[in-house]
This record gives C-alpha cells, structure tokens and sequence, in this order.
C-alpha cells in the first residue's frame, strides 16, 4: 500500500470523512421528489432510534418544490418525531417547500434574510374517461383542504388569507418578513442557526 506524501495529506480536507446527517443536519436541496423524500425520512428515523439527544434536528431546505404527496410524506415524518425538527430556509424557498419549512418545530423555524420566497395554487392534470375526471376532481379537492388544514395550523393567517396569499391565481413572491409576518416561520436571520445534535458514533 502507498504511503501518502505530505502534499497529498496537505490537500486532504478534515471535514470530509464527516456526515451532516450524523451530526443532526440534513440537507433538503432540490426537487420535492421520492429520492429527497426517502433521503429525509430515513434520517429523521435513524436519528429517532439511534440517538438518545434530544435536541432538536434540523432540516436545512433549498427548494423549488415538487410532488405534494412525497412532501407530506416528510411532513408527517418530522410531526411523528420524538425530537423536535428546526428547520432553516435558505436560497429558494417555494411551493411545497414553503410547507416543509413551516412544519418545523414551533419557535425553530428559521429563514436568511436573502432567500427567494415563492407560494402558488397546486398543479395537476386532469385527463381520462368522465367517472376518472370527477374522481381526480374529488382528490384535488381532498388535497387542497390538506393544504388549508395545514397551514391553519402552522402558521398566523386565517384561511382567506391562504387562499388569497397562497393559492392565489399566479405566483405570488413573498419576502423574509412577510412570512414571518404570517406566522410561517419564527425568526429571519443573518446566518443559518445550525447545531449538532446527534452524536457521530451513538451509544
């Protein structure tokens, strides 16, 4: 086996051989898909059974939203969690994202001053034979009281304001104080309030 040479060892960095997630961070970067479903959900578990800390996890979000039902998949994960869920907003923040970052832990729901906000009515296609369109017709209607009934319940805002802020007819960009304003998050920071809460190896 090779020796390194001190060049080689020079250029290594420290902080590689550590995980985020070991260390009670996980990051929730891109599309609101199965994958970043599955990846969230396993560490939210994983840190449920292995680690005896309680304090709280965090959720770190950069999202441009994605598939309603893999979203509340994580949502329900972080809600049936013993250790409290901080989430922190960061770089887009939008449609299914603005649900993740408000289920949060009440009181750790945090969000940088330069993050891109971003909150609109819920895309589907509608296509197939009468009895199935009046179905899928149905579903969105389930969906759209899921979204109601959750934002009434983690956020300030009553359900016209919802409908009028959140599900209104186009895009609708909202700043840093404007959702904390609405009670979607708690705090607006200069920096992400990150801490380790898990330890590397659990005992």
């Amino acid at each position: 086996m090779q020796r390194k040479t001190e060049d080689q060892s020079a250029g290594e960095n420290p902080y590689d051989d550590i995980s985020l997630d070991a260390l009670g961070v996980h990051q929730f970067f891109g599309e609101v898909d199965e994958d970043k479903s599955k990846e969230a959900c396993e560490f939210i578990l994983k840190s449920n059974i292995l680690s005896k800390n309680i304090s709280p996890l965090t959720l770190v979000l950069n999202t441009v939203g994605g598939e309603c039902a893999e979203g509340f998949a994580v949502i329900d994960m972080m809600e049936a969690s013993r250790i409290p869920i901080a989430t922190v907003g960061i770089g887009n923040i939008m449609s299914m994202g603005v649900l993740l970052l408000s289920a949060g832990a009440k009181g750790h729901r945090s969000i940088t001053k330069n993050t891109e906000i971003m909150a609109h009515q819920f895309a589907g296609h509608i296509y197939g034979k009468h009895h199935e369109l009046l179905a899928t017709q149905a579903s969105y209607k389930m969906l759209e009281e899921k979204f109601i009934r959750h934002f009434l319940r983690h956020s300030k805002m009553t359900e016209k304001q919802i409908r009028d802020v959140l599900f209104s007819p186009s895009d609708r960009y909202l700043t840093p104080a404007e959702v904390k304003k609405f009670g979607l998050v708690d705090t607006v920071v200069d920096h992400a309030p990150v801490k380790a809460s898990v330890r590397r190896k659990p005992l």
